[in-house]
């Protein structure tokens, strides 16, 4: 189950325009430059695409100091996560939770054992490995399993790890042979104190693989377009095992166009951090003197956040009245056209959460408008 379905929101809700805070995509749409590519790049569909992509491997090279032999192209991290878990073919597979669910599908589909570790609702917020037991704990899962996923920032708690958590992971890892896959689809939203890559980590783990996604932070999700950055040697096994033309001709022409705007990133990252701190606030102050007291906002370091729904206060209240306070309030949003992501298939979340993307000020209004709308979460 993901977010961003319209077509099954239009058939449910009865209804065809959407603020759709379902999905995490950058809310200001592609640089201007990638509209202009992409009609410029419409005479060449009648051709193959380039199997080697070399252009924008050139560019991505340059962009993040690597060399074009350790960055392979895909249709969205989606089909990169499938593809290097064919390519390796790890007997167990550690996916801390609650994560992505195309870890474990494709760890499945590759006939991998699957093993999890609890993060809990704060993600890497409470990791810590000066905790002699948490430290044991890591060590042994990762002595235990051929692969595992690390993901941050985090979806869907919007936690990050430090660079000092992420070096204990790849020590501990690389002392058992472990293959390390960092997925960071969302680091482009991070600010700019606090934004740090594992690409930087690469050439001194040859075990590390790094995930990353073109396709939210510049919007192009219907394009489809990440990339893995890993050993030139290990990219090239990986690309003869799958579909020499993954990324289609207009892909490469937005990744060309959309990486070529220095100054889109400050711009985008500037307008979500007001719009966050807009809604957080206004979260905080609640409306008219009412709070937000049937719901709990989680502080988050990226484009979405995390919100539980509460039990309510009355002790005679039905045991599952979280559960269907959060299923009321998905119904009534959606039926105000405000779509949310219902986090009940996240394993490792315990209790009634949902998530929602952070876009522009106008767009996060109404959702505080929507919940002051549902009285019993006020």
């Amino acid at each position: 189950m993901h977010g961003g379905n319209l077509l099954d929101a239009s058939a449910q809700y009865g209804r065809q325009n959407f603020i759709d805070l379902s999905a995490n995509i950058n809310p200001f749409g592609p640089p201007q430059g990638v509209w202009e590519a992409l009609q410029k790049g419409a005479a060449n569909i009648i051709h193959y695409p380039d199997p080697n992509y070399r252009r924008l491997r050139g560019k991505m090279a340059e962009y993040y100091a690597l060399n074009a032999e350790e960055i392979l192209l895909g249709n969205g991290a989606g089909e990169l996560i499938f593809l290097i878990l064919h390519g390796l073919r790890p007997r167990k597979v550690l996916i801390p939770q609650p994560a992505f669910s195309e870890y474990e599908r494709a760890a499945l589909a590759c006939g991998a054992e699957v093993n999890k570790l609890i993060l809990g609702v704060k993600g890497w917020g409470e990791l810590s490995f000066q905790n002699e037991e948490s430290h044991r704990e890591w060590e042994q899962a990762l002595a235990e399993n051929e692969l595992v996923f690390i993901n941050s920032p985090h979806n869907p708690t919007g936690s990050a790890l430090s660079k000092q958590q992420f070096e204990v992971i790849l020590n501990l890892a690389l002392k058992h042979q472990t293959w390390v896959v960092l997925d960071e689809s969302f680091v482009d939203f991070l600010e700019d104190e606090s934004r740090w890559s594992g690409k930087g980590y690469l050439r001194r783990y040859p075990n590390l693989l790094v995930l990353y996604s073109l396709t939210k932070f510049y919007a192009i999700p219907g394009l489809r377009l990440g990339a893995v950055f890993g050993a030139a040697k290990l990219l090239g096994r990986l690309q003869d095992q799958r579909d020499p033309w993954a990324v289609n001709s207009l892909a490469e022409e937005a990744g060309l166009a959309a990486l070529a705007d220095a100054e889109y990133g400050k711009r985008v990252r500037q307008l979500l951090q007001e719009s966050k701190e807009s809604f957080y606030r206004s979260f905080a102050e609640g409306h008219r003197g009412k709070k937000y007291s049937g719901l709990r906002l989680y502080s988050s370091k990226v484009n979405f956040a995390l919100i539980q729904v509460l039990e309510a206060e009355d002790s005679n209240a039905d045991r599952d009245d979280a559960g269907k306070r959060k299923k009321n309030l998905i119904q009534e949003l959606g039926k105000q056209g405000i779509l949310v992501r219902d986090c009940g298939n996240f394993a490792g979340l315990e209790g009634n959460y949902i998530r929602v993307a952070i876009k522009d000020q106008e767009s996060m209004n109404s959702l505080l408008a929507g919940f002051m709308m549902l009285d019993n979460l006020c």
